[in-house]
């Protein structure tokens, strides 16, 4: 759901497997069905680490300050400001208003949580989280990569999840600069740089192939069986083996759709639009699902729990919150390009 550090070059493929990705987020976020909820929470975030890895390029960012200034801007600059805006609109108004009435958040508390990182204090828009995240995940990776190869950082970052996990409670572990997370992240990341080193392996794994489909299908069905559910943003991932397995065959399930998008539907202008505003999609996204429900409340009287009760309601929810965005990607890319500037 970020802008990536690679280049202003395209990749049909990714841009349609970032998208489906950002879709399948705000899906997550309606809460539509409690199984398709720990569906999509046990693979999309590693998808997003996996494609952003993909994408780095040493070769494109020789310096590393150079690279840590401008990934400051893209992710962190957003990461302040985007909480800013959700803040004030939950310290106004929608704190007064429904779940989050209920919570007795004081109004201080989700300021100390962005001050310091903290993905579960950030109620005013949890999936903020993951920008910060970004940003410390590439930083490390950066120096690391340096000196050891990808996949000697994917498995080590990832004992160092699966331990955290482990000895962590089934909610995860609150740790600043959302570190919980990051070791499960950095794995993920350094994956897809390495799958970045065998493009011709990559670029056979995202054409289309319904055995291949079929196959991340059921990697991600089997892992979920066997696996609880998983709390990734406070790095909790259950059983780190079926975490890996479910995340893995998910990431696999989304590069085959978006080789499946890409080959049907063209790598056109509209998609790239879409994919370069997964950022923004991300920190407005809860407020769309808001303004939806206070129009429909108290406009039509209807309930916001109605909204999403069950998947086909889910998926209306999503597709309308999706496409409230797009409008503030336009602006943000029209008159506001400082804010998420390259």
């Amino acid at each position: 759901m970020i802008q990536t550090a690679m280049s202003d070059k395209r990749i049909g493929w990714v841009d349609y497997a970032k998208t489906i990705a950002i879709y399948l987020v705000v899906l997550l976020h309606t809460h539509c069905s409690g199984e398709l909820t720990v569906a999509i929470n046990s693979f999309v975030m590693p998808t997003f680490f996996f494609l952003s890895g993909f994408l780095f390029s040493r070769r494109r960012n020789p310096d590393f300050g150079t690279f840590a200034y401008k990934r400051f801007r893209q992710l962190v600059v957003p990461y302040l400001w985007i909480n800013a805006v959700a803040y004030l609109a939950w310290v106004t108004v929608l704190r007064h208003y429904g779940d989050d009435a209920a919570a007795g958040m004081e109004w201080h508390e989700p300021l100390i949580a962005v001050a310091l990182g903290l993905p579960s204090g950030l109620v005013h828009d949890i999936p903020l989280w993951s920008l910060l995240c970004f940003f410390v995940v590439e930083m490390v990776y950066y120096h690391l990569g340096r000196i050891l190869p990808d996949w000697v950082i994917a498995l080590v970052a990832y004992i160092v999840a699966g331990a955290l996990s482990i000895f962590a409670p089934d909610e995860g572990i609150a740790l600043p600069l959302t570190l919980a997370p990051c070791a499960g992240a950095l794995a993920f990341y350094a994956a897809g740089h390495f799958a970045a080193s065998r493009r011709e392996v990559m670029a056979r794994l995202a054409a289309p192939n319904v055995l291949l489909l079929l196959f991340g299908v059921a990697l991600t069905g089997l892992g979920l069986s066997l696996n609880r559910p998983t709390a990734f943003f406070m790095g909790a991932l259950g059983n780190p083996m079926w975490f890996v397995l479910t995340a893995t065959g998910g990431t696999l399930m989304v590069v085959q759709m978006g080789g499946y998008f890409c080959k049907l539907a063209g790598d056109g202008v509209f998609i790239r639009f879409m994919s370069r505003g997964t950022l923004l999609i991300c920190g407005f996204h809860l407020l769309a699902f808001s303004a939806i429900k206070g129009v429909i409340l108290f406009g039509a009287g209807v309930e916001p729990a109605e909204l999403t009760a069950g998947v086909g309601r889910g998926l209306i929810m999503a597709t309308a919150a999706f496409a409230l965005c797009l409008p503030v990607i336009w602006v943000v890319e029209r008159w506001l390009r400082f804010l998420v500037s390259k």
